[in-house]
């Protein structure tokens, strides 16, 4: 039965007014209508509450995977900019200790030049000294002195 039905509902009349076995089923009619329309409302409101705390639970479970994305993802984050902190502090301090093997072998590579400059020189002086020297007995050696000495040996071996 519709709503048109209920309200262009037509009783006979009868002697009082209307019939009422009629008026009282219909009315039956009605409250059975009602009563059927009213567990579907309550059926549907019952669907309708189910999936709405399934829905809600659907959007907690939802939130709560987004916190945890945003969640790793920060930690994702924090993680790769303290990565990258301690690379760079790294490369900086191998910068550095290259930097210093650098100096340091400049230096002894400058100390290392000056002390073989310095053996080189001693050496020229040496041998400058030494050629000085050997010339010098040379010298000596072909002085007349050297004759007469000689030969005043060699009188002396002849008296004896």
């Amino acid at each position: 039965m519709n709503k048109e039905e209920i309200v262009n509902k037509k009783f006979t009349t009868v002697y009082r007014g209307l019939d009422e076995q009629a008026v009282r089923q219909h009315l039956s009619e009605i409250q059975n209508l009602i009563e059927s329309k009213d567990e579907r409302i309550r059926q549907l409101e019952e669907m309708l509450n189910d999936r709405q705390e399934n829905l809600n639970s659907f959007k907690s479970v939802e939130s709560s995977i987004n916190e945890a994305i945003l969640s790793a993802t920060k930690a994702g984050d924090d993680i790769k900019l303290r990565a990258q902190n301690l690379g760079d502090s790294i490369v900086e301090k191998a910068h550095n200790e290259a930097a210093q093997i650098k100096e340091r072998a400049e230096r002894e590579a400058t100390e290392v030049r000056s002390y073989t400059d310095n053996l080189r020189r001693e050496a020229k002086v040496f041998r400058a000294r030494y050629k000085m020297l050997i010339q010098a007995q040379l010298d000596l050696i072909e002085t007349d002195d050297w004759e007469q000495m000689l030969k005043l040996d060699d009188e002396n071996l002849d008296k004896q």
